[in-house]
């Protein structure tokens, strides 16, 4: 695999890896062919999950009150993979070349609306597993998750998303619980080997702590594109299916070009990739927390207040009479609602009171909070 000519797009990455919270390898993102991601260190997507939600919301402007369905998928032009016309691979391996541990994985659809997925695991040239298993084929904005129970690989969390055809680069990451922290990883791009275009992602992340495997909740992703710069073009969540106790969590489409996951434990929150020292904590009927928008990144989403509250509509009212905001919700899980309130301009300007669930708080500012 031969590096493309790269002076221009190593500036445009250089500037974008001061993205807050936003890790990528610029090697990568540079590959042709395969187009391989790979990064064997712990990954932090800070980036809102974007697009694509997989409950049904409605959302409110406030100030009308007048709710609106949101669509199903992010844009017409992502109606689906086509699956009937041939597989999807996957490899962390460039040329060929088996360098250490990694994987490779093909998707092979079936007419009957199933994929059957290959797994094999490698430790340089030697194969270490291999797993097959089918299971109904996914179409954009969903994903699927291969658990230490079925690999056989203790302690290593696998899956991929599927986004659809994607100009650049999809970036995904895992999302868990309180009580488990994430170790090493790898990433690979999905490819759809009759075009070499991406058209998701696939994934390796180690979990550990008490009862792990409950702990991972789910995944979100953005889906980048460099040209003169980073330009964000959306991206999705989804929840692992299958999941068996552990946090409530819900995803909450927002609009056409975010969707964020949120989860609860009692009195601890959070949401996105958020975990660790990130982890939110409010013991009343309304919890709530912000994401500040990036300003520098391109296509970035604004301002948001994102929660949970246990009864009524959320309204948010600001000091600054510029300020508004648009709320969607999400099934409540738990006896709580999940709610994603979005500024209409890209910074909020006033200090905001969140008022839900009969409790009022005050947002002083959109700082994201230090890890």
């Amino acid at each position: 695999m031969n590096a493309t000519p790269d002076t221009d797009i190593r500036a445009a990455l250089a500037d974008a890896s001061d993205v807050a919270g936003l890790t990528f390898s610029t090697e990568a993102v540079l590959s042709e062919g395969h187009r391989v991601v790979r990064r064997r260190r712990a990954v932090a997507t800070g980036l809102v999950a974007a697009a694509t939600a997989v409950i049904a919301v409605v959302t409110v402007q406030l100030g009308t009150g007048q709710p609106r369905a949101l669509p199903a998928h992010p844009d017409s032009s992502w109606s689906a993979v086509p699956w009937a016309t041939g597989p999807l691979t996957s490899t962390t391996y460039t040329d060929g070349i088996k360098d250490g541990p990694g994987y490779e994985v093909v998707v092979a659809p079936a007419a009957d609306g199933t994929a059957s997925e290959t797994w094999t695991f490698f430790d340089g040239n030697t194969v270490v597993g291999t797993v097959h298993r089918k299971a109904p084929a996914l179409r954009p904005g969903q994903a699927r998750f291969l658990m230490p129970g079925e690999s056989g690989r203790a302690g290593a969390v696998y899956g991929y998303v599927v986004t659809g055809p994607t100009k650049g680069e999809v970036m995904a990451e895992i999302v868990i619980g309180p009580d488990s922290s994430l170790g090493d990883g790898m990433t690979a791009s999905l490819i759809d080997p009759r075009t070499q275009g991406v058209v998701g992602q696939t994934f390796m992340r180690s979990v550990t702590g008490e009862a792990a495997a409950q702990e991972v909740v789910g995944v979100v992703w953005d889906r980048l594109e460099v040209a003169g710069g980073l330009i964000r073009l959306g991206g999705g969540a989804a929840l692992r299916s299958g999941r068996s106790g552990g946090v409530d969590a819900a995803v909450v489409a927002v609009n056409a070009g975010t969707s964020v996951l949120l989860w609860r434990d009692g009195d601890r929150f959070a949401f996105g990739a958020r975990s660790g020292p990130l982890v939110l904590t409010d013991p009343g009927p309304l919890q709530v927390g912000v994401e500040p928008c990036v300003p520098k990144e391109t296509g970035s989403e604004h301002d948001l207040a994102v929660g949970w509250v246990t009864s009524g509509p959320v309204e948010l009212t600001s000091t600054d009479p510029s300020d508004a905001f648009t709320v969607s919700y999400g099934t409540a899980v738990g006896g709580r609602t999940p709610f994603v309130a979005r500024s209409a301009q890209p910074d909020v300007r006033g200090t905001v009171t969140v008022t839900g669930g009969g409790e009022t708080q005050t947002l002083a500012g959109w700082d994201a909070p230090a890890s």
